[in-house]
Protein backbone atom coordinates (compact mmCIF):
# COMPACT_ATOMS: atom_id res chain seq x y z
CA UNK A 1 0.00 0.00 0.00
CA UNK A 2 1.44 3.40 -0.99
CA UNK A 3 2.05 5.99 1.71
CA UNK A 4 -0.32 8.42 -0.01
CA UNK A 5 -3.19 5.94 -0.09
CA UNK A 6 -3.05 4.89 3.56
CA UNK A 7 -4.04 8.31 5.07
CA UNK A 8 -6.97 8.52 2.64
CA UNK A 9 -8.25 5.07 3.65
CA UNK A 10 -7.81 5.96 7.29
CA UNK A 11 -9.83 9.13 6.83
CA UNK A 12 -12.61 7.25 5.00
CA UNK A 13 -12.85 4.65 7.77
CA UNK A 14 -12.96 7.29 10.47
CA UNK A 15 -15.70 9.18 8.59
CA UNK A 16 -17.79 6.00 8.19
CA UNK A 17 -17.45 5.15 11.85
CA UNK A 18 -18.34 8.70 12.83
CA UNK A 19 -21.46 8.61 10.61
CA UNK A 20 -22.56 5.29 12.10
CA UNK A 21 -22.18 6.56 15.65
CA UNK A 22 -23.53 10.08 15.19
CA UNK A 23 -26.83 9.18 16.79
CA UNK A 24 -26.61 8.62 20.51
CA UNK A 25 -29.46 7.97 22.85
CA UNK A 26 -29.81 10.43 25.68
CA UNK A 27 -28.82 7.62 28.07
CA UNK A 28 -25.59 6.98 26.17
CA UNK A 29 -24.82 10.68 26.15
CA UNK A 30 -25.44 10.76 29.90
CA UNK A 31 -23.02 7.84 30.33
CA UNK A 32 -20.37 9.65 28.31
CA UNK A 33 -20.86 12.90 30.22
CA UNK A 34 -20.75 11.08 33.57
CA UNK A 35 -17.48 9.33 32.73
CA UNK A 36 -15.66 12.16 30.98
CA UNK A 37 -12.27 12.74 32.56
CA UNK A 38 -12.74 9.99 35.15
CA UNK A 39 -10.01 7.59 36.28
CA UNK A 40 -10.44 3.86 35.90
CA UNK A 41 -11.53 3.46 39.52
CA UNK A 42 -13.97 6.38 39.28
CA UNK A 43 -15.38 4.90 36.06
CA UNK A 44 -16.11 1.61 37.86
CA UNK A 45 -17.84 3.41 40.71
CA UNK A 46 -20.07 5.12 38.12
CA UNK A 47 -21.10 2.01 36.15
CA UNK A 48 -21.13 -0.33 39.17
CA UNK A 49 -18.46 -2.59 40.62
CA UNK A 50 -17.89 -6.19 39.44
CA UNK A 51 -20.37 -8.82 40.61
CA UNK A 52 -19.90 -12.57 41.10
CA UNK A 53 -22.58 -14.96 42.34
CA UNK A 54 -24.75 -12.00 43.32
CA UNK A 55 -22.02 -10.37 45.41
CA UNK A 56 -20.34 -7.07 44.56
CA UNK A 57 -16.55 -6.90 44.77
CA UNK A 58 -14.15 -3.95 44.83
CA UNK A 59 -11.45 -3.49 42.22
CA UNK A 60 -8.61 -5.43 43.85
CA UNK A 61 -4.97 -4.35 44.06
CA UNK A 62 -3.79 -6.95 41.51
CA UNK A 63 -6.42 -5.70 39.05
CA UNK A 64 -5.35 -2.08 39.54
CA UNK A 65 -1.74 -3.11 38.93
CA UNK A 66 -2.75 -4.96 35.76
CA UNK A 67 -4.42 -1.83 34.37
CA UNK A 68 -1.23 0.11 35.15
CA UNK A 69 0.80 -2.56 33.35
CA UNK A 70 -1.42 -2.35 30.26
CA UNK A 71 -1.10 1.44 30.20
CA UNK A 72 2.67 1.29 30.75
CA UNK A 73 3.61 -1.37 28.19
CA UNK A 74 2.88 -1.83 24.52
CA UNK A 75 1.91 -5.48 24.91
CA UNK A 76 0.89 -7.42 28.03
CA UNK A 77 0.76 -11.20 28.54
CA UNK A 78 -1.14 -12.50 31.58
CA UNK A 79 -0.87 -16.05 32.90
CA UNK A 80 -3.59 -16.25 35.53
CA UNK A 81 -5.52 -18.49 37.86
CA UNK A 82 -9.13 -19.28 37.01
CA UNK A 83 -11.77 -17.09 38.62
CA UNK A 84 -9.56 -14.08 39.42
CA UNK A 85 -11.78 -11.80 37.33
CA UNK A 86 -9.09 -10.86 34.79
CA UNK A 87 -11.35 -11.14 31.73
CA UNK A 88 -13.87 -8.90 33.47
CA UNK A 89 -11.27 -6.28 34.33
CA UNK A 90 -9.90 -6.20 30.77
CA UNK A 91 -13.41 -5.72 29.39
CA UNK A 92 -13.91 -2.86 31.86
CA UNK A 93 -10.61 -1.36 30.76
CA UNK A 94 -11.72 -1.52 27.10
CA UNK A 95 -15.02 0.16 28.00
CA UNK A 96 -13.22 2.85 30.00
CA UNK A 97 -10.76 3.84 27.26
CA UNK A 98 -13.48 3.69 24.59
CA UNK A 99 -15.63 6.17 26.52
CA UNK A 100 -13.02 8.47 28.09
CA UNK A 101 -10.02 8.57 25.73
CA UNK A 102 -10.46 11.05 22.84
CA UNK A 103 -7.74 9.18 20.92
CA UNK A 104 -10.10 6.19 20.60
CA UNK A 105 -12.49 8.11 18.33
CA UNK A 106 -12.69 6.30 15.01
CA UNK A 107 -10.53 3.43 16.28
CA UNK A 108 -11.23 -0.29 16.57
CA UNK A 109 -10.88 -2.86 19.33
CA UNK A 110 -10.68 -6.54 18.42
CA UNK A 111 -11.59 -9.31 20.86
CA UNK A 112 -10.62 -12.94 20.14
CA UNK A 113 -12.18 -15.71 22.20
CA UNK A 114 -13.79 -19.11 21.79
CA UNK A 115 -13.98 -21.42 18.81
CA UNK A 116 -17.48 -20.44 17.66
CA UNK A 117 -19.14 -17.13 16.96
CA UNK A 118 -21.69 -17.57 19.76
CA UNK A 119 -18.98 -18.12 22.34
CA UNK A 120 -16.92 -15.18 21.13
CA UNK A 121 -20.03 -12.98 21.10
CA UNK A 122 -20.52 -13.71 24.81
CA UNK A 123 -17.69 -11.30 25.61
CA UNK A 124 -19.36 -8.55 23.61
CA UNK A 125 -22.59 -9.20 25.50
CA UNK A 126 -20.69 -9.07 28.80
CA UNK A 127 -19.27 -5.73 27.76
CA UNK A 128 -22.75 -4.36 27.01
CA UNK A 129 -24.07 -5.61 30.35
CA UNK A 130 -21.47 -3.62 32.27
CA UNK A 131 -23.81 -0.63 32.07
CA UNK A 132 -27.26 -2.13 32.62
CA UNK A 133 -27.35 -1.70 36.43
CA UNK A 134 -26.77 2.05 36.40
CA UNK A 135 -28.02 2.84 32.89
CA UNK A 136 -31.00 0.50 32.34
CA UNK A 137 -32.36 2.52 29.39
CA UNK A 138 -29.04 2.62 27.56
CA UNK A 139 -29.25 1.96 23.83
CA UNK A 140 -25.99 1.06 22.07
CA UNK A 141 -25.30 0.58 18.38
CA UNK A 142 -24.82 -3.18 18.48
CA UNK A 143 -24.83 -6.07 16.02
CA UNK A 144 -24.12 -9.76 16.53
CA UNK A 145 -20.36 -9.39 16.20
CA UNK A 146 -19.90 -5.65 16.75
CA UNK A 147 -20.54 -2.94 19.28
CA UNK A 148 -19.98 0.79 18.89
CA UNK A 149 -19.21 2.41 22.21
CA UNK A 150 -18.93 6.20 21.99
CA UNK A 151 -17.07 6.33 18.66
CA UNK A 152 -15.04 3.14 19.07
CA UNK A 153 -15.91 -0.01 17.12
CA UNK A 154 -15.50 -3.18 19.17
CA UNK A 155 -15.52 -6.36 17.09
CA UNK A 156 -15.37 -9.99 18.25
CA UNK A 157 -13.66 -12.84 16.38
CA UNK A 158 -13.94 -16.55 17.18
CA UNK A 159 -10.65 -18.42 17.04
CA UNK A 160 -11.79 -20.20 13.88
CA UNK A 161 -11.67 -16.81 12.14
CA UNK A 162 -8.24 -15.63 13.30
CA UNK A 163 -7.18 -15.16 9.69
CA UNK A 164 -9.98 -12.60 9.30
CA UNK A 165 -8.03 -10.24 11.53
CA UNK A 166 -5.63 -9.59 8.67
CA UNK A 167 -6.06 -6.37 6.75
CA UNK A 168 -7.65 -4.18 9.43
CA UNK A 169 -6.29 -0.70 10.15
CA UNK A 170 -6.92 1.80 12.96
CA UNK A 171 -6.89 -0.96 15.57
CA UNK A 172 -5.89 0.37 18.99
CA UNK A 173 -6.34 -2.75 21.16
CA UNK A 174 -6.48 -6.50 20.58
CA UNK A 175 -7.70 -8.59 23.50
CA UNK A 176 -6.96 -12.33 23.16
CA UNK A 177 -8.77 -14.33 25.84
CA UNK A 178 -7.91 -17.89 26.99
CA UNK A 179 -5.35 -18.19 24.19
CA UNK A 180 -3.71 -21.31 25.66
CA UNK A 181 -6.89 -23.29 24.94
CA UNK A 182 -7.05 -22.56 21.21
CA UNK A 183 -6.49 -25.44 18.79
CA UNK A 184 -2.88 -25.99 17.80
CA UNK A 185 -3.39 -24.68 14.25
CA UNK A 186 -4.90 -21.49 15.67
CA UNK A 187 -2.04 -21.10 18.15
CA UNK A 188 0.45 -21.51 15.32
CA UNK A 189 -1.35 -18.90 13.20
CA UNK A 190 -1.76 -16.33 15.97
CA UNK A 191 1.85 -14.97 16.12
CA UNK A 192 1.90 -14.26 12.37
CA UNK A 193 -1.45 -12.45 12.46
CA UNK A 194 -0.75 -10.43 15.59
CA UNK A 195 2.72 -9.25 14.64
CA UNK A 196 1.39 -7.76 11.41
CA UNK A 197 -0.43 -5.17 13.50
CA UNK A 198 2.91 -3.74 14.62
CA UNK A 199 3.55 -2.74 11.03
CA UNK A 200 0.05 -1.41 10.34
CA UNK A 201 -1.26 0.41 13.38
CA UNK A 202 0.93 -0.22 16.42
CA UNK A 203 -1.96 -1.82 18.30
CA UNK A 204 -1.69 -2.73 21.98
CA UNK A 205 -1.98 -6.49 22.51
CA UNK A 206 -3.46 -7.95 25.70
CA UNK A 207 -3.18 -11.75 25.86
CA UNK A 208 -4.75 -13.57 28.82
CA UNK A 209 -5.17 -17.23 29.72
CA UNK A 210 -5.18 -19.86 32.41
CA UNK A 211 -2.28 -22.20 31.47
CA UNK A 212 -3.00 -25.40 29.62
CA UNK A 213 -0.48 -27.75 27.98
CA UNK A 214 3.31 -27.74 28.47
CA UNK A 215 3.64 -27.91 24.67
CA UNK A 216 1.18 -25.07 24.04
CA UNK A 217 1.36 -21.39 23.13
CA UNK A 218 1.72 -19.93 26.63
CA UNK A 219 4.58 -22.27 27.57
CA UNK A 220 6.33 -21.31 24.32
CA UNK A 221 5.87 -17.59 25.04
CA UNK A 222 7.10 -17.98 28.61
CA UNK A 223 10.19 -19.86 27.37
CA UNK A 224 10.90 -17.19 24.73
CA UNK A 225 10.33 -19.56 21.81
CA UNK A 226 7.70 -17.30 20.22
CA UNK A 227 6.90 -13.59 20.72
CA UNK A 228 10.46 -13.19 22.03
CA UNK A 229 10.93 -9.84 23.85
CA UNK A 230 7.42 -8.89 22.73
CA UNK A 231 5.29 -9.03 25.90
CA UNK A 232 5.48 -7.61 29.38
CA UNK A 233 4.69 -10.76 31.38
CA UNK A 234 2.33 -10.83 34.36
CA UNK A 235 1.86 -13.92 36.57
CA UNK A 236 -1.27 -14.06 38.72
CA UNK A 237 -1.57 -17.27 40.71
CA UNK A 238 -4.29 -18.01 43.23
CA UNK A 239 -2.18 -16.41 45.96
CA UNK A 240 -2.99 -12.85 44.78
CA UNK A 241 -6.71 -13.57 45.20
CA UNK A 242 -6.64 -15.16 48.66
CA UNK A 243 -9.10 -13.53 51.08
CA UNK A 244 -10.26 -11.36 48.17
CA UNK A 245 -11.96 -13.18 45.30
CA UNK A 246 -11.24 -16.58 46.94
CA UNK A 247 -11.75 -17.58 50.53
CA UNK A 248 -9.34 -20.00 52.19
CA UNK A 249 -11.91 -22.80 52.45
CA UNK A 250 -12.53 -22.71 48.70
CA UNK A 251 -8.82 -23.02 47.88
CA UNK A 252 -8.28 -25.82 50.41
CA UNK A 253 -11.21 -27.71 48.89
CA UNK A 254 -9.91 -27.22 45.34
CA UNK A 255 -6.42 -28.41 46.29
CA UNK A 256 -7.71 -31.97 46.28
CA UNK A 257 -8.88 -31.74 42.66
CA UNK A 258 -6.51 -33.03 39.94
CA UNK A 259 -6.92 -29.78 37.98
CA UNK A 260 -5.82 -27.53 40.86
CA UNK A 261 -2.19 -27.04 39.83
CA UNK A 262 -3.23 -26.02 36.33
CA UNK A 263 -6.35 -24.01 37.14
CA UNK A 264 -5.03 -22.11 40.15
CA UNK A 265 -1.25 -22.58 40.53
CA UNK A 266 -0.11 -21.68 36.99
CA UNK A 267 1.25 -25.13 36.07
CA UNK A 268 1.18 -26.40 32.49
CA UNK A 269 -0.51 -29.79 32.80
CA UNK A 270 -3.06 -30.07 30.00
CA UNK A 271 -6.53 -31.55 30.26
CA UNK A 272 -7.03 -34.28 32.83
CA UNK A 273 -7.11 -37.61 31.00
CA UNK A 274 -9.37 -40.64 31.32
CA UNK A 275 -6.85 -43.50 31.38
CA UNK A 276 -5.12 -43.25 34.76
CA UNK A 277 -6.92 -42.07 37.89
CA UNK A 278 -5.45 -39.26 39.97
CA UNK A 279 -5.40 -41.55 43.02
CA UNK A 280 -3.40 -44.23 41.18
CA UNK A 281 -0.91 -41.66 39.87
CA UNK A 282 -0.47 -40.17 43.34
CA UNK A 283 0.12 -43.67 44.72
CA UNK A 284 2.81 -44.26 42.07
CA UNK A 285 4.48 -40.97 43.05
CA UNK A 286 4.33 -41.78 46.77
CA UNK A 287 5.95 -45.16 46.10
CA UNK A 288 8.52 -43.49 43.89
CA UNK A 289 9.49 -41.04 46.63
CA UNK A 290 9.53 -43.79 49.24
CA UNK A 291 12.00 -45.96 47.31
CA UNK A 292 13.88 -43.45 45.14
CA UNK A 293 17.16 -43.64 47.11
CA UNK A 294 17.54 -47.41 46.88
CA UNK A 295 20.56 -48.46 44.82
CA UNK A 296 19.85 -50.31 41.58
CA UNK A 297 20.64 -53.95 42.17
CA UNK A 298 22.84 -55.80 39.64
CA UNK A 299 20.66 -58.85 40.29
CA UNK A 300 17.34 -57.24 39.32
CA UNK A 301 16.06 -57.10 35.75
CA UNK A 302 16.28 -53.65 34.10
CA UNK A 303 14.06 -52.86 31.11
CA UNK A 304 14.29 -49.70 29.02
CA UNK A 305 11.57 -48.59 26.61
CA UNK A 306 12.70 -46.33 23.75
CA UNK A 307 10.44 -44.21 21.56
CA UNK A 308 12.63 -42.83 18.73
CA UNK A 309 10.07 -40.29 17.40
CA UNK A 310 12.28 -39.48 14.41
CA UNK A 311 10.80 -37.57 11.49
CA UNK A 312 8.19 -35.76 13.62
CA UNK A 313 7.90 -32.71 15.85
CA UNK A 314 7.72 -34.92 18.95
CA UNK A 315 10.62 -35.83 21.21
CA UNK A 316 12.51 -39.06 21.54
CA UNK A 317 12.21 -40.66 24.97
CA UNK A 318 13.78 -43.44 27.03
CA UNK A 319 12.34 -44.79 30.29
CA UNK A 320 14.19 -47.42 32.32
CA UNK A 321 12.53 -49.47 35.05
CA UNK A 322 13.84 -51.93 37.65
CA UNK A 323 11.79 -55.05 38.34
CA UNK A 324 12.33 -55.30 42.11
CA UNK A 325 10.91 -58.65 43.26
CA UNK A 326 11.87 -57.98 46.86
CA UNK A 327 9.61 -54.88 46.95
CA UNK A 328 7.11 -56.55 44.61
CA UNK A 329 6.95 -53.52 42.33
CA UNK A 330 8.55 -51.79 39.34
CA UNK A 331 10.64 -48.68 39.97
CA UNK A 332 11.13 -46.03 37.30
CA UNK A 333 14.84 -45.27 37.67
CA UNK A 334 15.43 -43.15 34.57
CA UNK A 335 13.46 -41.00 32.15
CA UNK A 336 15.30 -39.09 29.41
CA UNK A 337 14.04 -37.07 26.45
CA UNK A 338 15.73 -35.66 23.36
CA UNK A 339 14.52 -32.92 21.06
CA UNK A 340 15.62 -33.20 17.42
CA UNK A 341 18.48 -35.57 18.12
CA UNK A 342 20.00 -38.31 15.93
CA UNK A 343 19.76 -42.11 16.13
CA UNK A 344 23.52 -42.21 16.78
CA UNK A 345 23.18 -40.01 19.87
CA UNK A 346 20.52 -42.23 21.39
CA UNK A 347 22.32 -45.45 20.42
CA UNK A 348 25.49 -44.17 22.12
CA UNK A 349 23.52 -43.27 25.25
CA UNK A 350 22.00 -46.77 25.29
CA UNK A 351 25.44 -48.30 24.94
CA UNK A 352 26.71 -46.26 27.90
CA UNK A 353 23.81 -47.56 30.00
CA UNK A 354 24.60 -51.08 28.84
CA UNK A 355 28.21 -50.61 30.04
CA UNK A 356 26.88 -49.84 33.52
CA UNK A 357 24.49 -52.82 33.57
CA UNK A 358 25.92 -55.30 31.05
CA UNK A 359 24.14 -58.40 32.31
CA UNK A 360 20.67 -57.28 33.37
CA UNK A 361 19.49 -54.47 31.02
CA UNK A 362 17.36 -54.96 27.89
CA UNK A 363 16.05 -52.30 25.47
CA UNK A 364 12.57 -52.47 23.87
CA UNK A 365 12.37 -50.11 20.90
CA UNK A 366 9.45 -48.99 18.76
CA UNK A 367 9.99 -51.02 15.60
CA UNK A 368 9.31 -48.02 13.35
CA UNK A 369 12.67 -46.56 14.38
CA UNK A 370 14.73 -48.78 12.07
CA UNK A 371 17.72 -46.43 11.91
CA UNK A 372 18.08 -46.46 15.71
CA UNK A 373 17.57 -50.22 15.90
CA UNK A 374 20.20 -50.87 13.24
CA UNK A 375 22.73 -48.46 14.75
CA UNK A 376 22.23 -49.94 18.21
CA UNK A 377 22.57 -53.48 16.84
CA UNK A 378 25.89 -52.59 15.24
CA UNK A 379 27.11 -50.81 18.38
CA UNK A 380 26.07 -53.77 20.56
CA UNK A 381 27.65 -56.20 18.06
CA UNK A 382 24.33 -57.98 17.48
CA UNK A 383 23.06 -59.60 14.30
CA UNK A 384 20.41 -57.67 12.33
CA UNK A 385 17.64 -60.08 11.36
CA UNK A 386 14.97 -59.81 8.71
CA UNK A 387 12.08 -60.61 11.02
CA UNK A 388 11.76 -58.86 14.39
CA UNK A 389 10.06 -61.95 15.78
CA UNK A 390 13.37 -63.80 15.53
CA UNK A 391 14.99 -61.68 18.25
CA UNK A 392 15.26 -63.37 21.65
CA UNK A 393 16.27 -61.88 24.99
CA UNK A 394 18.73 -64.75 25.41
CA UNK A 395 20.79 -63.51 22.47
CA UNK A 396 19.79 -59.84 22.06
CA UNK A 397 19.72 -56.77 24.24
CA UNK A 398 17.98 -54.74 21.51
CA UNK A 399 14.39 -55.94 21.00
CA UNK A 400 12.22 -54.23 18.32
CA UNK A 401 8.49 -54.09 19.10
CA UNK A 402 5.73 -53.63 16.54
CA UNK A 403 4.14 -50.66 18.27
CA UNK A 404 1.50 -50.25 15.57
CA UNK A 405 -0.08 -53.60 16.37
CA UNK A 406 0.64 -53.66 20.12
CA UNK A 407 -0.04 -50.07 21.25
CA UNK A 408 -3.51 -50.75 22.67
CA UNK A 409 -2.38 -53.83 24.58
CA UNK A 410 0.64 -51.91 25.89
CA UNK A 411 -1.54 -49.07 27.21
CA UNK A 412 -3.96 -51.48 28.86
CA UNK A 413 -1.08 -53.36 30.52
CA UNK A 414 0.51 -50.10 31.71
CA UNK A 415 -2.83 -49.02 33.19
CA UNK A 416 -3.23 -52.39 34.90
CA UNK A 417 0.16 -52.22 36.63
CA UNK A 418 -0.31 -48.63 37.80
CA UNK A 419 -3.87 -49.27 39.00
CA UNK A 420 -2.59 -52.27 41.01
CA UNK A 421 -0.02 -50.06 42.75
CA UNK A 422 2.87 -51.96 41.16
CA UNK A 423 4.70 -48.94 39.64
CA UNK A 424 6.83 -46.41 41.55
CA UNK A 425 7.61 -43.07 39.85
CA UNK A 426 9.70 -40.42 41.65
CA UNK A 427 8.20 -36.94 41.38
CA UNK A 428 11.33 -35.65 39.61
CA UNK A 429 10.08 -37.24 36.38
CA UNK A 430 7.54 -34.49 35.78
CA UNK A 431 7.07 -35.04 32.05
CA UNK A 432 6.32 -38.71 32.55
CA UNK A 433 3.85 -37.90 35.34
CA UNK A 434 2.17 -35.27 33.15
CA UNK A 435 1.83 -37.86 30.38
CA UNK A 436 -0.08 -40.09 32.80
CA UNK A 437 -2.30 -37.29 34.10
CA UNK A 438 -3.31 -36.18 30.60
CA UNK A 439 -3.53 -39.56 28.85
CA UNK A 440 -6.82 -39.70 26.96
CA UNK A 441 -7.93 -42.81 25.10
CA UNK A 442 -10.90 -44.55 23.54
CA UNK A 443 -10.84 -48.36 23.75
CA UNK A 444 -7.14 -48.17 24.73
CA UNK A 445 -6.29 -46.14 21.63
CA UNK A 446 -4.32 -43.13 22.93
CA UNK A 447 -5.53 -39.82 21.51
CA UNK A 448 -2.24 -38.00 21.00
CA UNK A 449 -3.86 -34.69 20.18
CA UNK A 450 -5.52 -34.58 23.61
CA UNK A 451 -2.67 -36.15 25.60
CA UNK A 452 0.61 -34.46 26.56
CA UNK A 453 4.19 -35.82 26.52
CA UNK A 454 3.10 -38.90 24.58
CA UNK A 455 6.66 -39.99 23.90
CA UNK A 456 7.37 -40.37 27.61
CA UNK A 457 4.25 -42.52 28.03
CA UNK A 458 5.12 -44.59 24.94
CA UNK A 459 8.57 -45.32 26.35
CA UNK A 460 7.04 -46.35 29.69
CA UNK A 461 4.58 -48.63 27.92
CA UNK A 462 7.46 -50.36 26.14
CA UNK A 463 9.49 -50.65 29.35
CA UNK A 464 6.60 -52.35 31.18
CA UNK A 465 5.79 -54.74 28.33
CA UNK A 466 7.36 -57.84 29.89
CA UNK A 467 6.50 -57.10 33.53
CA UNK A 468 4.22 -59.69 35.10
CA UNK A 469 3.41 -60.28 38.74
CA UNK A 470 2.08 -63.41 40.38
CA UNK A 471 -1.41 -62.62 41.66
Amino acid sequence: MSRNLYPRLQKIRQQRLQNQSTFKSSEEQRLINDCKGKTFLQFNEIIGLPEKNGKEYPIFDYEIQLVKDILSHQHTWVKKAAGLGITEIVLRFIAWVSITDPKMEGKQVHIISGTGMNFANDLKVRLEKLFERRYPDLFLNSKFTELILNKTRIKVFPTKQIKDLRGHVDVSYIFIDEADYYDKAEQDELPFVIKRYEEKCDATIIMVSTPNRPDGLFAAIEAGEVFRNFFHKVFLGYQVGLNKIYDTEFIERERHEPEFEREYNLKYLGKVGNVFSAIDIDTAIQLGEQYKNIEISPYNILLAGVDPAFGSTSKAALTMVEFNKELDLVRVVLNEEWNQTTPSTIALYMHQLHAQYPNNLWFYIDGSGRSLINEAKVMFNEVIKKDDKDYRTTTSKIIPINFTTEHKKLLEHCHYLIAKGRVAIPKQYTNLITSLRTAWAEEWNLNKDESVNNDALDSLRLALREIKFAE
